[in-house]
């Protein structure tokens, strides 16, 4: 609980002790044949090997994540734990998003909600899935999930869910969040109005939440794609706002999500109407040296 929690600790950090905590529990389970034991054993894996897997990820290991995030729907439906399977799955979807797979990312949604419990696990996945749609290049289907999600937020509010209220933290997926999906779906559309729109309403949530659970890569990755929502209304000096904090984060804190993310602003910075703009251009360059500045390390 503590460790699904800890928003502010280095990815490299949380992934050895997931990985620590999921040994252990894998010896436990050799240890004991109470089958109310074992399923919270199982419980405690799978989970441990999801934040593996999301760590992972931030880490620059894709294949890793992908087997890890595997094992942990395996897990989890093997305790029977209806809502870490639907976690599960959306952790697959946004890895098949990141590779530019929706068609893959949908065929994990459909089988998802198939067992999904009402309430925030399905509110979760449609999230996700508007990021697939809006791979797609399917705005109409990006409304759709979105209106959707909305029935899923009332049922929320009469059905908290265990995953997300008694562990919460990474496990959890809340109003910035859901937010924060929805920017990245309308950037996706190059819509920067309701990209900017989403993505200000996350880091509002965000900003109101005490200092140390503030989640620093949710909030990066956010203000990032402010920069980009600006860029697609030709606002360079609102994009340049945006990135100041994020330009300035120490190596330790950066993580592939946040340099896939600005990989996409130093292209844009690349075309027009900014490609014989001065100031862009250095702007660019900034991007450029933070990105050489970052690469994998080692899970090891």
């Amino acid at each position: 609980m503590l460790l699904a929690r800890s928003g502010g600790m280095a990815a490299f950090d949380v992934f050895s002790s997931a990985r620590r905590l999921r040994d252990e529990a894998r010896a436990l389970v050799e240890r004991t044949r109470r089958p109310v034991e074992l399923a919270d054993l199982y419980v405690i894996i799978g989970q441990s090997a999801s934040l593996m897997a999301s760590t992972a990820f931030d880490l620059g290991h894709w294949n890793e994540s992908a087997a890890l995030a595997r094992a942990s729907t395996q897990y989890a439906d093997l305790a029977g734990h209806a809502s870490l399977k639907a976690w599960t799955y959306g952790l697959q979807m946004t890895l098949a998003n990141w590779r530019n797979e929706p068609d893959s990312a949908l065929s994990y949604f459909a089988r998802a909600m198939r067992s999904a419990p009402e309430g925030e696990p399905r509110l979760r996945l449609r999230y996700v899935a508007a990021r697939s749609h809006a791979l797609l290049a399917d705005s109409d289907s990006v409304a759709a999930v979105l209106e959707a999600a909305q029935r899923d937020r009332e049922a929320a509010a009469d059905r908290p869910d265990e995953l997300a209220t008694v562990t919460g933290g990474e496990f959890a997926f809340g109003d910035a969040r859901a937010a924060a999906c929805a920017a990245a779906a309308w950037l996706d559309l190059r819509n920067g109005e309701q990209a900017a729109r989403y993505a200000r309403e996350a880091l509002q949530v965000y900003e109101a939440l005490p200092s140390p659970r503030r989640p620093y890569s949710q909030i990066n990755g956010t203000q990032i794609d402010v920069a980009a929502a600006h860029l697609h209304m030709r606002d360079k000096d609102g994009a340049a706002e945006a990135l100041r904090t994020v330009l300035d984060l120490p190596p330790q804190k950066r993580n592939v999500s946040l340099t896939g993310r600005l990989s996409r602003i130093e292209r844009m910075l690349s075309q027009s109407p900014w490609d014989r703009d001065a100031d862009a251009r250095q702007l660019a360059e900034r991007i450029s040296v933070w990105l050489s500045e970052t690469s994998a390390r080692p899970l090891t």
